[in-house]
């Protein structure tokens, strides 16, 4: 997840700068911020290879270019050859850029951006850096998140990592899990969270942090309210104008964050599972019924083992009845759902599932097969997820 050229204007000491040329180009990663002085200059014979990082901005003031415009054009073609992602000027010199300048920069989709305010080039790097460390901060909080969700990380770092994420939480915290088809790319979730990190209201209580394609909204309270962590949920979708429509959520349980902070992540995770697949917008951790014993144990070798040995005929060479056996399930075992959900008659499902007893458990009765199939079905369905 990186900073691109087009995030440099929300920050607030860039937010008056103006793109000049190369607009196509302002999805350019940004790594570096570096200063142009004199490397360019008429006689100056540099290694030029080394002089600029890739994937960089860099500022000038055009002072190497004083005496000769035309090393402007030479410049900026220099620096695309070394991969700068683009230059920022200070228009001290020259009030305009040179036509040639502007053509090579629109054509290449090199972005070329103007700054003449009251900016100066200490703060603005200082500005950038803070923001490349708050993206290496995301990325670093996403891997501790996935440990946590695979729940390889102890109590001890749980502890840790929610105040690296937030060192204002309350003492009683409740996770959403979104996944969101208008946010599911690294750029939209990262401006959601810049946003998020730009509301000092906002920020005194609750956190949003990436995870894969979705992300975790983190609430917290100073009392185990429902009601205030109802509201709070609802300022923030407000203020980040993010849409219920076509969102999947999964709601934890309210804990304490002190020592549950783990498992409440983990929580609305699961629910979140399980919501997309019983086709719902939201679950709540509390209403998942029997995944919450299937969810804990889900990277358990042996309840996989038992799921593959039980539905190894289906899954080997039987789609249609493994279909059937997941639909007959998630509609809880109602013939009329499913046979609705698969466009078929009821006594065609009837039919297939005495064919899936035969096949998987014909030992067992009927009450024991339905029991036997609804655990296998589920620790399928949930280990679709790994």
């Amino acid at each position: 997840m990186k900073l691109t050229v087009k995030d440099l204007f929300n920050i607030p000491i860039l937010s008056n700068f103006k793109l000049i040329a190369g607009g196509s180009g302002l999805n350019k990663p940004v790594n570096f911020v570096e200063i142009l002085d004199f490397e360019f200059a008429q006689g100056v014979n540099l290694p030029r290879e080394h002089i600029f990082d890739g994937e960089s901005i860099a500022l000038t003031s055009l002072l190497f270019a004083k005496d000769d415009p035309d090393l402007i054009t030479s410049a900026v073609k220099s620096l695309f050859d070394l991969n700068v992602s683009a230059l920022a000027y200070k228009p001290i010199l020259f009030k305009e850029l040179p036509k040639e300048t502007l053509d090579f920069a629109n054509a290449n989709n090199f972005p070329i951006l103007e700054f003449g305010g009251d900016e100066y080039f200490e703060p603005i790097i200082l500005a950038i850096n803070q923001e490349l460390a708050k993206d290496n901060d995301v990325a670093a909080i996403e891997r501790d998140l996935i440990r946590v969700v695979e729940q390889d990380m102890t109590p001890k770092e749980e502890a840790k990592l929610y105040k690296k994420i937030n060192i204002k939480f309350k003492n009683f915290v409740r996770v959403v899990s979104i996944k969101d088809p208008r946010h599911n790319s690294d750029e939209s979730i990262t401006t959601l969270i810049r946003k998020m990190q730009g509301s000092s209201k906002l920020t005194e209580k609750s956190a949003i942090c990436k995870y894969n394609d979705n992300y975790f909204v983190i609430l917290s309270q100073d009392e185990p309210d429902k009601q205030r962590f109802r509201a709070l949920l609802e300022d923030i979708m407000f203020a980040l104008q993010i849409d219920n429509y076509g969102t999947v959520c999964g709601v934890s349980s309210i804990h304490q964050i002190s020592n549950k902070f783990g498992q409440a992540i983990r929580e609305a995770f699961w629910a979140r599972n399980v919501a997309i697949i019983e086709n719902v917008p939201v679950r709540f951790y509390d209403e998942i019924g029997i995944y919450r014993l299937v969810a804990p144990e889900i990277n358990n070798s042996n309840v996989i083992s038992y799921m593959e040995e039980y539905l190894a005929p289906l899954l080997c060479n039987n789609e249609e009845l493994l279909n059937t056996a997941c639909t007959y399930i998630k509609s809880k075992g109602d013939l009329d759902k499913t046979a609705e959900s698969l466009y078929c008659h009821k006594n065609t499902v009837r039919y297939r599932l005495n064919k899936i007893h035969e096949i998987l458990d014909p030992k067992s009765n009927e009450k024991e097969f339905n029991e036997n199939l609804s655990i296998a079905i589920r620790i399928y369905l949930f280990s679709q997820f790994l």
